[in-house]
């Protein structure tokens, strides 16, 4: 890449520890290109300009500290996280004057890596949305075509790194939301196995509010290839006493990624009744053809077991059923109101919801034994498979559109849920992690991605089986306009 903001982040970490450069002139380098092109894309939100200077300037006295793995690599973080001493908000205007007096438990392993956390980027109110919009920091746009969303909720975080202006970020994700981001932006990330990474600090749920969400939720890291990604999980996995959810389950050494006739492929190009673009087929079957054509096995192939509309509606379910367990009737019923969720809605996601409200423990443990069924099937496919490949979304990135329109594909009308986490939810609801990579780009030139699908525990295999599917699809691009 011509453009040194385009470097990976693996690549910069290089470069300082060896003195080829400076973390102050990295930093510098970087803060000038947002001066230039985040007025346009509005991905960071915050910027810690003067402290991240001083920092720089004293790591580059100190010189290179090669037990940090992150030694002067300036990092953006998504604004759900909380810093010390710097506004977080959640999007959220009742929070717009918020300043947390500890760091999330991720934001202090980044700081104790060695990274400069130089800026916050956007997310949607309280995070909860597949568009990135909130009445205090305004819309953020595509890096690829500012007529398009980034993606939610990451979508400042996919923004910033696919422009350019960080070269990693920790996101997070309960229904797709660092997956979606990286794959309208055409980047890179991993949503690690539920309950690899701690995600204490973050907002939701509101400072003081009781920890409504003990399922689904996961940190991930966006960025611009797949050693990256790797990178990070490193430094913010492990259990934290802050977080009593996470077990003490160590991370590998590095896997050498194996040769493409060393692995079994399984593909699906659609999820039950939600259709994806024609774009989005041809970029999916072209990448198995490639795989295939490079001596991979690859069958297009699903689970047993797994009817979709199950695991949409049983994901609704025990989510509102664990999220609610944290709010009044009152807000329970006002949040329902607000979403529509009813028992006779239309999308599956929205009755399972309308069911999770209210629940009874009796209802509840049933539901888990239903999730275990489901992971099961998921777990005995996944012996016979490497990774399996998946849409993203059902679209590239859409136009901005108001929260929860109804959005066309092909000639079928799919809701707002359908189009934006449907091919997402599924691994948040049996704790999977996924990879997503860039794969190419629709006629009208917006990135797709797809979805890898590994096994539970087994991140650092799946990120093996990504590099090596990524070298055979040289997909990714930097936006044109950012260059």
């Amino acid at each position: 890449m011509s453009n040194p903001v385009f470097t990976t982040a693996s690549d910069l970490i290089h470069q300082l520890a060896s003195g080829q450069t400076s973390a102050t002139a990295v930093l510098t380098m970087l803060l000038d290109h947002i001066d230039r092109h985040n007025p346009r894309i509005n991905a960071v939100v915050t910027l810690d300009r003067d402290n991240a200077l001083a920092q720089a300037r004293r790591l580059d006295a100190l010189g290179p500290q090669t037990e940090q793995p992150l030694w002067g690599l300036p990092v953006t973080m998504k604004e759900a996280w909380s810093m010390k001493g710097i506004r977080t908000t959640g999007g959220y205007p009742p929070m717009a004057d918020y300043v947390p007096d500890r760091d999330a438990t991720v934001v202090t392993r980044m700081r104790d890596a060695g990274a400069i956390l130089f800026g916050k980027t956007n997310v949607p109110l309280l995070s909860a949305d597949s568009q990135t919009y909130n009445d205090i920091f305004g819309r953020t746009d595509n890096p690829w075509n500012t007529d398009r969303t980034p993606g939610g909720s990451s979508g400042g975080s996919a923004a910033a790194v696919a422009s350019g202006m960080s070269p990693l970020d920790i996101g997070s994700d309960i229904a797709g939301s660092v997956r979606i981001p990286a794959h309208y932006c055409g980047i890179y990330s991993l949503k690690p196995t539920e309950r690899r990474v701690p995600t204490a600090g973050h907002v939701p749920p509101l400072p003081g509010s009781p920890r409504g969400v003990r399922r689904f939720s996961v940190a991930g890291p966006l960025a611009r290839s797949v050693d990256d990604l790797e990178l990070a999980l490193r430094v913010i996995a492990g259990p934290d006493a802050r977080d009593v959810d996470i077990p003490p389950v160590p991370l590998p050494g590095r896997v050498e990624s194996p040769a493409l006739n060393r692995m079994r492929v399984a593909y699906s190009d659609q999820f039950g009744h939600v259709p994806v673009t024609a774009d989005t087929t041809r970029v999916i079957h072209d990448a198995v053809d490639r795989l295939a054509h490079g001596g991979a096995h690859v069958v297009k192939a699903a689970p047993d077991g797994w009817t979709f509309m199950e695991v949409w509606e049983l994901f609704g379910f025990l989510y509102w059923a664990v999220v609610g367990s944290a709010l009044s009737p009152e807000i329970d019923a006002a949040e329902a109101e607000y979403a529509g969720f009813t028992p006779t809605s239309p999308d599956a996601f929205s009755r399972g919801a309308a069911r999770g409200i209210n629940v009874s423990l009796r209802d509840y443990g049933q539901g888990m034994l239903q999730r275990d069924r489901l992971v099961n099937a998921l777990d005995s496919f996944l012996e016979d498979y490497d990774v399996w490949i998946c849409p993203v979304t059902a679209t590239p990135a859409i136009p901005h559109i108001p929260h929860m329109s109804d959005v066309q594909v092909g000639s079928q009308t799919i809701n707002y849920f359908e189009m934006g986490t449907y091919y997402c939810m599924p691994f948040n609801l049996s704790g999977h992690p996924v990879v997503v990579i860039p794969a190419g780009f629709s006629d009208d030139g917006l990135p797709i991605g797809l979805q890898l699908v590994g096994r539970r525990w087994d991140e650092i295999r799946l990120l093996a089986y990504a590099r090596s599917i990524d070298k055979a699809l040289d997909a990714y691009r930097a936006p044109p306009d950012c260059l």
